[in-house]
């Protein structure tokens, strides 16, 4: 379904709610799964990527071989083949869209065949379909490049605390979004589990997950760049968001948000569960230069924001945003050439040097079928009215409700 958007500056609404933090979520699942006795888990993600596995796990309960498709579900693809290697006696075939039989997974299959797993591929060499033989593995002493995919790391460590000789994974170059490796840990260590992390090591020095009594999903901060974003293209005020856990307390490295939306005049305030989200009007002339590796999720409504707010900017470390549901950083460009901003980038970076071209009238922005860019060209309408967004459902696989929740904060949307 396309969309066409209109803001309407005299509607604020807030408390705003967000869903809970799928990153979280599809952690727990694995992990629950992989116990003897699974905790009960509060605060559920309903977004596709979850029911994704979700789906998957209640289907090979039922049947030990069976066919799974987990569609869009990138993070699925990638946790679900570590578990079905590790979970004895079940033959799985292991499919995706289109597009996701072209993203790479051989990183991840050969580090589990270094740990015995029995995996191979039914179509292109490196990529999905996979038939995936499930036995207990021996794990042992793994090497594998940390500069690729956090989740590759993140998949391989939830299933290490089951295999029979403990795991340690030697990590290889630079490693990218450590905050989800670190997420990972800690949610295992609440689950029993003694994980030691370095710079270039992780070992699983206990086996058999030990559940707690109950667990609550926190909301997601990733979504919450969509909210920053608004409230710093409109110069909102007291924008109140519910279920947002402190930076110094979440699990969620993406809560540097707080920290980066700062250089955009967008200040947070903590109290009763809540976040309290202002901007105060900014100017800078100085060209702003992050390092964001660590948040690739913030990247898309970061380079919107900095654009529509004049602010000038190179953003490294997005070099792994061009194997994600589509090129992020050539589509990025390419929107928001649209919108009249000419971007640059290379391998690692993109930046926005001040250029500008002419924009288009009530242009059409294209998804790509990917969720992140929807979200985050949004709140353009802010500066763009007649702004429209072509298949604005694929937020379901984040976001079910973002457009409930962005009408409170002014944008409307009409199908086209």
């Amino acid at each position: 379904m396309d969309i066409r958007l209109r803001y309407r500056s005299d509607i604020v609404a807030s408390p705003i709610e967000l869903p809970s933090s799928k990153s979280i979520a599809n952690r727990a699942l694995v992990i629950n799964a992989l116990s003897a006795h699974p905790a009960e888990i509060g605060g559920m993600s309903v977004c596709d990527d979850t029911q994704a596995i979700v789906g998957a796990l209640e289907q090979v309960s039922e049947h030990s071989a069976t066919i799974v498709d987990i569609g869009a579900a990138g993070t699925a693809m990638r946790f679900l083949t570590a578990y079905f290697a590790a979970l004895e006696g079940v033959t799985v075939t292991l499919t995706g869209s289109q597009r996701m039989c072209r993203r790479p997974i051989a990183l991840l299959v050969d580090a589990l065949r270094q740990s015995g797993a029995d995996i191979a591929y039914l179509g292109e060499e490196g990529f999905p379909p996979l038939r995936i033989e499930g036995k207990r593995l021996r794990g042992g002493e793994i090497a594998i490049r940390g500069d690729i995919s956090s989740q590759y790391i993140s998949a391989l460590m939830m299933v290490g605390a089951t295999f029979s000789e403990g795991l340690c994974i030697r990590l290889l170059g630079d490693t990218l979004s450590r905050p989800y490796i670190d997420m990972t840990a800690e949610m295992m260590r609440q689950w029993g589990i003694d994980v030691r992390t370095s710079a270039d090591r992780i070992e699983i020095l206990s086996h058999g997950y030990r559940s707690p009594a109950s667990y609550t999903v926190e909301a997601d901060w990733s979504a919450a760049s969509y909210i920053y974003e608004m409230v710093a293209l409109a110069e909102l005020q007291n924008v109140v968001v519910r279920g947002l856990v402190a930076p110094e307390r979440s699990l969620q490295g993406d809560s540097e948000l707080v920290d980066l939306y700062r250089h955009f005049g967008v200040t947070t305030q903590f109290c009763d569960g809540c976040a309290v989200i202002s901007c105060s009007p900014s100017e800078s002339d100085e060209v702003l230069s992050l390092d964001l590796k660590a948040t690739p999720d913030l990247v898309p409504a970061m380079v919107v924001t900095a654009c529509l707010k004049g602010r000038r900017f190179t953003f490294e470390g997005v070099g792994n945003l061009r194997i994600k549901e589509c090129d992020r950083i050539a589509v990025l460009t390419t929107e928001m050439r649209k919108l009249g901003y000419l971007l640059t980038f290379d391998d690692e970076s993109v930046s926005w040097d001040g250029s500008r071209c002419e924009a288009e009238c009530n242009p059409l922005i294209m998804t790509y079928k990917d969720h992140r860019i929807a979200m985050a060209f949004a709140p353009a309408v802010t500066q763009h009215q007649g702004l429209a967004i072509e298949d604005a459902m694929v937020v379901n696989k984040s976001f079910p409700q973002y457009w409930e929740q962005m009408r409170l904060m002014g944008i409307i949307a009409e199908k086209i």
